[in-house]
């Protein structure tokens, strides 16, 4: 063999595990970044996308959203459009109360495009605060690219046609929001900005879609339940006016969109939504505090709950509900529901009834079945079948426990009974 093949085949392996050690970080990087890097067009695309984003967004605003009709009409013809024809960035400012729905239709849209969730690939928030009032003037452009610009950068880079939430700009002011009029431009949308991953380098913002949320009317004066889309339109095109002056972009008739207070029935239904939740909530409970990685919990029992329990739960923070809108209903669910659906999931974990028997199992009989788990994550499956109850006692504590069985001869799941506290 002569001393160049020599050295050509010597050199080969060293090459080759260069091009495999680069395939491997791309894949970390993309696992890092929960996006896909298309490689030459063969191994995937930015952020894999729902094939019909708009009839998704439709269906997710059926089973999730609660009020804003107006709102809704609005943002479906500004989504459609820039689903199918737009080739310059879409921009809306959802404006109303606190509460009432704004970011979390924000986030609905980005459901509604991106196929991978959890967190959501093509989704990005920001949000303001009152710091950036006292911003000096000198330091306008710095706090703007270092809290604004790198972020979207760094989102853009990986997904172009990302949905990017800037929440708060009411915390802005009129030197703020020109420094991000370019983000916005319709004839040559793009940002300029360094970070610690791009340098000098110019990125387009063509295929974005922009939310910018606000809350003119903090003093809760100028909207109300009954108004129409135009007179809410023009009351806060208005505010919008006296905080960033008549030719700013966060003024224009066709980026507004007025979310109005919510009414006692559509906070009633959220209270409904939220305790219909609660069910998957604890289905997924039960496999995050499950210790064993090889065991995947499905639980088919039910919760069950008075039907009258959402009003309790809407009266408890009626008055709240007046200035916060449905955050009070969210709220009471984290510090007062919440924390019974993790303990009464871990009863399950220790104490539920297996399938098809009338027998108590502290799943270590799945966990001994459990002797192998392949590499591509195929677990056994641990059925818990007890049904769970919510419920109000007379002083206005809410309790949760386990139903459990006494016996197997009335079929697979026995008789309930409840446990007494």
């Amino acid at each position: 063999m002569t001393p160049g093949l020599l050295g050509r085949s010597a050199a080969a392996p060293g090459a080759l595990s260069l091009v495999v050690w680069s395939l491997v970080s791309l894949e970390i990087r993309a696992q890092y970044r929960e996006c896909q890097y298309p490689i030459l067009g063969v191994f995937g695309e930015f952020c894999p996308r729902n094939p019909d984003p708009v009839r998704r967004w439709k269906a997710l605003v059926r089973e999730r959203f609660r009020g804003q009709e107006m709102a809704l009409q609005m943002v479906e013809r500004t989504f459609k459009v820039s689903t199918y024809l737009l080739e310059a960035p879409a921009m809306l400012h959802f404006s109303g109360p606190t509460g009432v729905g704004k970011s979390f239709l924000a986030k609905l849209l980005a459901e509604a495009v991106f196929a991978r969730h959890e967190p959501i690939c093509g989704f990005l928030e920001l949000r303001m605060s009152v710091s950036w009032r006292h911003t000096p003037k000198e330091k306008v452009a710095e706090t703007i690219e270092r809290e604004i610009l790198r972020p979207l950068v760094e989102q853009l880079a990986v997904c172009p046609a990302s949905i990017i939430v800037i929440d708060d700009i009411h915390f802005l002011n009129g030197q703020h929001v020109r420094e991000l009029r370019g983000i916005f431009d319709e004839t040559n949308p793009e940002i300029s900005c360094s970070t610690g991953t791009y340098k000098n380098k110019r990125w387009s913002t063509s295929k974005a879609f922009f939310i910018v949320t606000s809350d003119l009317d903090e003093k809760m004066a100028s909207l109300s339940t009954t108004m129409s889309s135009q007179e809410a339109t023009n009351v806060i095109r208005k505010l919008a006016q006296e905080k960033w002056g008549s030719k700013s972009l966060m003024a224009a008739p066709s980026h507004l969109v007025p979310f109005l207070p919510l009414d006692p029935d559509h906070l009633l239904k959220i209270a409904q939504d939220q305790l219909q939740g609660l069910e998957e909530k604890i289905a997924k409970m039960l496999n995050q505090l499950n210790s064993s990685p090889g065991i995947k919990i499905d639980w088919i029992g039910s919760l069950k709950h008075e039907s009258s329990l959402a009003s309790d739960i809407y009266e408890a923070v009626k008055e709240e509900t007046k200035i916060y809108g449905a955050r009070p209903i969210n709220d009471f669910m984290q510090m007062e529901v919440y924390p019974l659906a993790i303990d009464v999931s871990m009863e399950l974990l220790q104490n539920g009834s297996r399938g098809n028997t009338g027998k108590k199992s502290s799943l270590h009989w799945a966990r001994e079945m459990a002797t192998y788990v392949s590499p591509l994550d195929v677990r056994k499956t641990a059925t818990i079948v007890n049904n769970v109850e919510l419920w109000k006692d007379k002083s206005g504590k809410f309790h949760t426990r386990m139903e459990t069985f006494s016996g197997s001869s009335n079929g697979p799941r026995g008789v309930l009974r409840h446990d007494e506290l």
